[in-house]
């Protein structure tokens, strides 16, 4: 067995070192809120390996959407930052949003706009040096949008 194949206890047992986007699916299977201890162990699971790949930032909208409005600051914080970092600085070339990750973006933010989702889409603008001029005004347009609006209205 190589070290790479070795498993690692974490907060929700023994996974395989390699299994980053399992992981997540299972936490989104079982639908739990994701607490500020599981926003941790999360963090540390995937940073301390490669950076994310699209599976697992499927993977983490997939969570995302698990979360039915019970999310905290703090997971809302490591969703924005994790997938912004994902998208805009572990890009090739680093801080551009190229057209297919733009529309992968976009289609996500589709599937479920929430407020945080909101975050994002304005996070990436605002890390991206470059953009899709269509980018633009497709956040816009999902700002206006009523979970969005509502929510704004309520801050």
């Amino acid at each position: 067995m190589t070290f790479g194949a070795l498993p690692k206890h974490t907060l929700y047992g023994f996974e395989p070192a390699s299994d980053r986007r399992g992981l997540i699916a299972s936490l989104a299977e079982k639908a739990e809120a994701m607490t500020p201890a599981k926003v941790r162990q999360l963090r540390r699971a995937l940073f301390e390996e490669d950076a994310l790949n699209r599976a697992e930032a499927e993977a983490l909208f997939a969570l995302h959407r698990a979360q039915k409005g019970r999310a905290g600051v703090e997971w809302t914080r490591f969703f924005v930052e994790t997938l912004a970092d994902h998208l805009v600085c572990r890009g090739k070339p680093e801080k551009i949003l190229d057209h297919d990750s733009a529309r992968w973006l976009i289609a996500e933010a589709d599937r479920d706009l929430s407020p945080a989702i909101y975050a994002l889409l304005a996070h990436v603008l605002a890390e991206a040096d470059s953009v899709p001029a269509w980018f633009v005004e497709a956040v816009r347009e999902r700002g206006e949008a009523d979970p969005v609006r509502a929510a704004l209205a309520c801050a």
